[in-house]
């Protein structure tokens, strides 16, 4: 929160947005298709500048920035919606203090052939921001993808454009949890004394816990894999940026050249893991006078984030604990690829070890799952909690799911 507060300021102090912006709302969203085009476009209540452009990851997307906004569309309260031709869904969020952002996630690689404003066809209508988008191989698409790389006109479009060293997930009803099922597909990690892969008991554990999660109203969940196969270390990163997390958790079974040994620990980010993170984050920062504050909110940031992930592990143990024995000093930390992102509050759970008979009976056990994965969700309540942002029951819709 303080990070938070002491970019808000300079963001405010650098940033400049006019009065008559105040009033300024987005009206509606819609699509237009010919053939292999698709045109886009988000009707305002102003004239705005606005800048659009796509980025590669976990999904192909369009994003659209513009200035501060307010979201007024008629029947998309939560400023989510379904596309059209190559537009999948799009969401709407507050991406700073003072800019807005639409992201659009396209149903096939595209690139934008023309982006333009258009004033009110009639005398009080809307004024229309105009994106049209074309088809292209995914080979096109990543190469033309990427920021713009103009000079940055504030801290906020450097944080935008560089490494969002300062991310702050939209307001929303639900917490947004990452899960991510260790291994799988070709890589099946740890065998068990009885022939248990432990790709398969982490993908168990995972939809436990997505259900268990889903099941209290309070958070949306998204699987990095919900079958058997292997996302790459980078994808498995990339999902908690994609869907701008609140929280990430790894899930892997341990193994042993001592079958005595037993129990679960949390590992966070070490020291080495954490200069990686850093590097990550710098590399795509232009070197102009704004460097050094980048570099200023990355080691921010980082040290938040770190500090954020700690403080999860240490909650997350006390509830663990109750659930199961504990491996000795189980609060650990790592050089591990999965708890990279250097702006999620991220932890990987060892929920056993897969050499122990004990540990691989519970752990290919439905009743132990259920029971070690409730813990799991009290300690991630109780984290949300201890920050003061615990969310409210948001009913008891089934929460849509990402999965690979």
């Amino acid at each position: 929160m303080r990070i938070r507060l002491f970019v808000s300021a300079i963001a405010g102090f650098l940033s400049f947005v006019g009065a008559s912006l105040a009033d300024q709302e987005i009206r509606d969203v819609r699509f237009g298709v010919d053939g292999e085009r698709t045109r886009v476009v988000i009707e305002t209540a102003e004239p705005a500048d606005f800048r659009a452009f796509t980025l590669d990851g976990f999904s192909d997307r369009l994003v659209v920035d513009m200035p501060d906004m307010r979201w007024s569309v008629s029947g998309l309260t939560t400023g989510e919606g379904m596309g059209h031709g190559l537009v999948d869904t799009f969401r709407f969020f507050n991406n700073s203090t003072s800019s807005s952002r639409v992201v659009f996630e396209l149903e096939h690689p595209a690139v934008i052939v023309d982006q333009f404003a258009l004033d009110p066809s009639d005398p009080g209508g809307n004024h229309r921001l105009v994106i049209d988008v074309e088809r292209v191989t995914a080979e096109t698409f990543e190469s033309s993808s990427g920021f713009s790389h103009t000079r940055a006109e504030s801290l906020d479009s450097l944080i935008a454009e560089r490494v969002e060293a300062v991310y702050v997930p939209p307001e929303r009803e639900r917490r947004v949890i990452v899960v991510d099922a260790g291994h799988g597909g070709s890589d099946p990690g740890s065998i068990g004394r009885s022939g248990t892969h432990e790709s398969d008991v982490t993908l168990e554990a995972a939809r436990e816990l997505r259900r268990q999660l889903e099941a209290t109203g309070r958070y949306e969940v998204f699987m990095t894999r919900e079958r058997d196969v292997y996302p790459s270390w980078g994808e498995r990163v990339a999902v908690m940026a994609d869907v701008r997390a609140d929280l990430f958790i790894s899930l892997h079974a341990d193994s042993s050249g001592n079958s005595g040994v037993r129990g679960a620990a949390v590992y966070t980010l070490n020291d080495t893991a954490e200069n990686r993170a850093r590097q990550r984050a710098r590399q795509d920062a232009d070197h102009t006078m704004q460097v050094d504050v980048n570099n200023i909110l990355v080691e921010l940031e980082l040290r938040e984030k770190r500090n954020q992930s700690s403080a999860f592990a240490e909650v997350l143990l006390q509830h663990l604990g109750s659930a199961g024995p504990l491996l000795a000093n189980p609060h650990r930390q790592a050089n591990l690829f999965v708890l990279l992102d250097p702006r999620v509050p991220a932890v990987l759970l060892e929920m056993g070890f897969l050499t122990n008979a004990t540990d691989e009976s519970n752990l290919t056990s439905a009743s132990a799952r259920r029971t070690q994965m409730s813990a799991v969700v009290r300690g991630i309540d109780s984290y949300f909690a201890q920050r003061g942002d615990d969310v409210q029951f948001a009913g008891s819709d089934t929460v849509a799911t990402r999965t690979r």
